[in-house]
């Protein structure tokens, strides 16, 4: 056999086990994901649950080219559902289309797939386009769908638990419920709404009524307005099981009315939570490290009454927190604990050992908020301000007990508002969620919070770490870099000269 052959037969065997290599790679998967917290790799949680779904689990990715050419998210979200066949034992399949190229774009519609118009550059020319990029989960008969998505870093979640309702058939129902006659559900926590109907059917619930037993969590925001008779129907509910987000202020800020605060004493929803040990004081909480606020006619100013929650001063022991990344509380009232036989407490987070309260001199004030340091210095330190609680609850107006439950208990009322849009904390919807899935008991709440990370540098809450990190920045492109340049070329001129010497 002449040299010749022998590499005809060498290239040939070549390209047949490239091809057996190909036609394998849809069985044998695999990638190296570089991030630090692996959100282009699914969990072992999710691998494990996928593995025992019973039937055939049909994604279709229904995506644009032109989201193709313009962003590399499309790219990332094949990926991954890529990852979900390969690693289903043959439980998931996936497809990509492209409604324009097909019949399919009615089809797409029908089914919950909605296309958006992204800005688009054509020849140099800014020009406006309606793409698609939209998944849909078919198992059996039964089809969900994430509308639109271009951030693939929550993608595994939603898919996950979108995944385990079609196949388990179950719906977690969202009831939403103020406390004020002002700021309803509508106008007031509109952010948290839209937020919260991406983990299951939001029902907006109106005060005076009972409340649905079928209801999987109740978020109660707000109490300025609540009566006694309104408490009645609310531990009805928990009494037979309910879970529910009680985010209620001790202190109302008013403001249309230059940032006045006032005491919400004897309140029905404060004293009802009173009966199980929580109290929620009528003062309000500041602290050195907080949020800017701009007033009118002035440049941004630090605001004590906005609190960013440190890292530091957060329990990483419950999941609710465990992937903390950030937080900001608006007129935040402190926790105090009386415990009640049969229920377990569990503090959530605190303000840093930099705050103090304001309880008998109340302002909202910004050019008042640090003259008031002086007026308390006794209760300088931390100061609890949410709470998870578990066990069984005693009626606050008769003598039943309720079943095992849980609530969540935060002593604010406007940090899940849409307020948020102004002090700049979309980290708080996710909170909001993460409050959701702790309560309905969610088995993939483990990866909701993988991939986030705040690392934005006016997070740095210490302030001589702060001034540290920014030394260092100007240290380092100021000097460090323009010298190693200078030096480089210092050395390849004398090299230069040395060779040509």
């Amino acid at each position: 056999m002449n040299n010749r052959t022998k590499e005809l037969i060498t290239a040939a065997l070549v390209f047949v086990a490239a091809i057996l290599l190909a036609l394998n790679t849809t069985r044998y998967f695999g990638r190296i994901d570089m991030t630090e917290t692996k959100e282009f790799t699914i969990s072992n949680t999710t691998k494990d649950y996928i593995k025992t779904i019973p039937e055939q689990v049909n994604l279709t990715y229904f995506i644009s080219d032109k989201i193709r050419n313009i962003s590399p998210a499309a790219g990332q979200i094949e990926d991954l559902l890529f990852e979900y066949a390969a690693n289903s034992r043959g439980h998931i399949s996936t497809t990509s289309l492209d409604p324009s190229k097909t019949i399919n774009e009615a089809y797409a519609k029908k089914m919950g797939i909605t296309a958006q118009q992204v800005e688009i550059y054509d020849r140099n020319e800014l020009a406006y386009s309606t793409v698609f990029s939209g998944i849909l989960i078919q198992y059996l008969d039964k089809t969900v769908a994430i509308p639109f998505i271009l951030d693939p870093s929550n993608l595994e979640y939603e898919l996950s638990s979108k995944i385990q309702k079609l196949v388990e058939n179950t719906t977690t129902k969202i009831g939403l419920l103020s406390g004020s006659n002002l700021n309803t559900v509508d106008y007031y926590y509109s952010y948290l709404q839209e937020t919260l109907k991406r983990s299951g059917e939001v029902i907006v619930l109106n005060r005076g009524e009972q409340v649905d037993p079928e209801i999987t969590v109740l978020y109660v925001l707000g109490n300025k307005d609540f009566t006694e008779d309104d408490m009645h129907y609310i531990d009805e509910y928990i009494m037979n099981g309910g879970k529910a987000v009680f985010a209620l202020d001790g202190v109302e800020v008013d403001m249309a009315d230059n940032l006045k605060a006032a005491k919400l004493e004897n309140n029905p929803a404060l004293e009802m939570l009173k009966k199980w040990g929580i109290t929620i004081n009528n003062d309000m909480v500041l602290d050195k490290y907080c949020k800017k606020i701009t007033m009118k006619g002035s440049l941004p100013m630090n605001y004590p009454m906005w609190l960013s929650i440190n890292s530091k001063f957060v329990n990483r022991d419950n999941p609710i927190t465990a992937g903390f990344a950030s937080l900001d509380m608006m007129w935040a009232s402190s926790i105090e604990l009386n415990p009640v036989p049969g229920l377990s407490y569990q503090e959530l987070f605190t303000s840093t050992t930099e705050s103090w309260i304001l309880s008998d001199y109340l302002t909202g004030n910004p050019y008042e908020a640090f003259t008031t340091q002086n007026l308390v210095q006794e209760s300088k330190g931390s100061h609890p301000l949410a709470y998870a609680v578990t066990g069984q609850f005693p009626s606050a107006f008769s003598g039943k007990v309720s079943k095992d439950t849980k609530i969540i208990v935060a002593g604010d009322a406007d940090f899940l508002s849409n307020l948020i849009e102004y002090t700049e904390s979309p980290a708080n919807l996710m909170f909001a969620e993460n409050l959701l899935q702790w309560l309905d008991n969610d088995r993939f709440m483990n990866i909701k919070t993988r991939s986030v990370r705040d690392i934005r540098l006016n997070k740095i809450t210490d302030l001589s770490s702060k001034v540290r990190a920014i030394l260092a920045v100007y240290l380092v492109n100021i000097f460090i870099i323009p010298a190693g340049i200078i030096i480089y070329g210092i050395v390849r001129y004398i090299r230069r000269k040395r060779k040509d010497a």
